[in-house]
């Protein structure tokens, strides 16, 4: 069984190793005859660039959900973003590190959207950018409330370019861009 292969070792059925969560149950009986159903999940120390992903298409949803409608205020939808551009931007480094795929960080650098991703990212991470070294910048600049509420971030380039862009709408975007590198790179990932 694959349950008695410790994480990390070969499936005894077909030899692979692409496992990265354990599952475990038990099922406890109450003196009241209620049954309670308890699971455990353990998670393969390799931690698949898939697993990021997932945090990235949770974090969408998560915004996706404060944007449909009222329920939350300032400092958390605030949040949510930046937490959804840390994790896209840190995508790369996983793509790098655990799906052997070393240019992510170039498409990164060469997709308009994930430039700014990686700019709200790294403005997010870093208190203080330097100008003329850092290639953008980019941070939440409004919260717009309402029945429909939205965060609006406003970005700069050492050139003196800049903008405003809706923040679901970019992340929107850099989703898609993310699709298309799986897709050119025939990586999978659903994993």
């Amino acid at each position: 069984m694959l349950v008695d292969v410790p994480v990390g070792g070969p499936c005894p059925q077909c030899g692979g190793g692409r496992r990265d969560a354990t599952v475990y149950g038990s099922v406890v009986m109450a003196a009241s005859a209620v049954l309670t159903a308890t699971a455990s999940v353990g998670y393969h120390p390799g931690r698949p660039w898939q697993q990021k992903w997932r945090d990235t298409q949770s974090d969408l949803r998560q915004l996706e959900a404060v944007y449909a409608g009222p329920g939350v205020n300032n400092e958390t939808m605030r949040r949510y973003v930046e937490a959804f551009f840390k994790d896209c931007q840190e995508l790369a480094d996983w793509l790098t590190h655990g799906g052997g795929s070393s240019n992510a960080m170039d498409f990164v650098h060469e997709d308009a959207d994930l430039r700014l991703c990686d700019g709200m990212a790294q403005t997010t991470k870093h208190h203080t950018r330097v100008r003329g070294k850092d290639p953008v910048t980019a941070q939440v600049a409004w919260i717009h409330g309402g029945h429909h509420p939205r965060a609006e971030l406003e970005w700069s380039t050492p050139a003196g370019e800049g903008g405003k862009v809706d923040a679901l709408d970019l992340a929107r975007r850099c989703i898609a861009a993310w699709e298309r590198y799986f897709a050119l790179h025939s990586l999978d990932a659903a994993g």
